[in-house]
């Protein structure tokens, strides 16, 4: 299975290059609508309505991991097999740059979860700009590890949890990757569509919401670490993805590679920013086909 995982970087990227660019060229790459033609709702409503589907289809539970009532996670209710056996665990944290989005859209996945036989959990955290970032990755790896904490008595097993995210959600993702403690180690990522250097969004319409200064975005912009410890992971993005995503997620891949990570990139074909997290666990797409061989690869 290792020789499948990917050790060819991309050699034309190497830099962001954003630095470069005018405020209003920034707002351009750092809106993922603006390839789309602007308008994303359809398909927020339509993650609410597989979210909806998915819940009608499997019984699930809300926990709470911390004392606000935003710190909440949603996870499948694990049926016992008959020898007991302990179910992987796909945990998924939403996206909409920090400052949208919640558990009532976060739970399509499990649609197709069950069937494949994983557990799924789906991750609230405060919104921008009641929290800052600071606080936002703190209260992820607080519900992860919360999970962990309760996950061989809710059905799943903790050496085969998997973290995904999508944009704001994968750099959620990595953040906890990198900031794990050594008793709540996940087995692998998959991160979809991630932003992992947030400086460039400083003074742009999306920083609004999260009042950046220079040193909290340095210090949660995942590209900057040394990732030695980072776990198996998928980078993937879409196709219909602005430049600027691309490369955030071709120089990750890179950083990852150099630092001797097991690592799978993917492009998918005909998707964009906010449809292509709706595979992550389809076995019968190209992303789900992904989970599937790092579930795999473990074994």
């Amino acid at each position: 299975m290792k020789n499948n995982w990917q050790n060819e970087i991309f050699r034309n990227e190497n830099e962001l290059g954003w630095l470069k660019y005018s405020l209003e060229k920034r707002e351009t790459e750092y809106s993922p609508s603006s390839v789309i033609g602007g308008n994303y709702k359809p398909f927020i409503d339509e993650y609410k309505n597989k979210s909806h589907l998915a819940r009608s289809k499997n019984k699930s539970e809300i926990y709470q991991y911390g004392k606000s009532s935003s710190h909440k996670i949603e996870i499948t209710v694990s049926d016992t097999s008959p020898d007991n056996e302990l179910k992987p665990l796909l945990i998924f944290i939403h996206g909409g740059y920090w400052q949208e989005l919640s558990l009532e859209e976060s739970f399509f996945s499990a649609i197709h979860t069950n069937k494949n036989k994983i557990g799924f959990a789906a991750i609230n955290y405060t919104l921008a700009p009641k929290a800052t970032i600071d606080q936002i990755v703190y209260e992820c790896q607080s519900a992860i590890e919360w999970i962990f904490t309760h996950c061989n008595e809710l059905g799943f097993d903790s050496k085969k949890i998997v973290i995904s995210g999508s944009s704001a959600g994968a750099h959620l993702a990595a953040m906890y990757s990198l900031k794990r403690k050594p008793l709540y180690n996940h087995f692998g990522n998959i991160l979809v569509s991630g932003i992992y250097d947030i400086q460039p969004l400083i003074k742009t319409s999306v920083d609004e919401a999260l009042c950046l200064d220079p040193d909290e975005a340095l210090r949660n912009s995942p590209l900057f670490y040394e990732l030695k410890d980072f776990p198996p992971t998928i980078v993937a993005w879409g196709e219909i993805e602005t430049d600027q995503f691309k490369k955030q997620s071709k120089i990750f891949a890179n950083k990852l590679i150099e630092d001797k990570i097991p690592v799978r990139t993917l492009e998918v074909k005909n998707k964009n920013h906010f449809d292509v997290i709706l595979d992550l666990a389809d076995y019968d797409t190209p992303l789900g086909m992904e989970l599937k061989m790092l579930l795999d690869f473990q074994d």
